[in-house]
């Protein structure tokens, strides 16, 4: 029953380590963000309007809806979001 124990407490250091760690890339992750010409509706969650379609970006989590699919990661979405902006020029 101890050995039960200590594993418990083990993981529970573990998963907050990795809620610490998580917080803290989503922070960078946002600070890193260009978010000029989006609408702000809260601190994480942004929306532009690219050829009459709306797109809602979380960049702290790296996600993003565009024409009805999620994209996600923070590579793949600044890609499209370049590419949209780009179509829009």
């Amino acid at each position: 029953m101890a050995e039960d124990r200590v594993d418990q407490d083990t993981m529970g250091d573990f998963f907050n380590a990795m809620r610490k760690a998580t917080k803290a890339h989503r922070a960078k992750m946002l600070s890193k963000a260009n978010t000029d010409g989006w609408h702000q509706h809260t601190p994480y969650h942004y929306s532009r309007v690219f050829s009459g379609k709306r797109m809602d970006w979380w960049p702290s989590g790296g996600k993003a809806q565009y024409d009805g699919r999620m994209v996600y990661g923070h590579r793949k979405v600044n890609a499209l979001i370049n590419s949209l902006i780009g179509l829009n020029q």
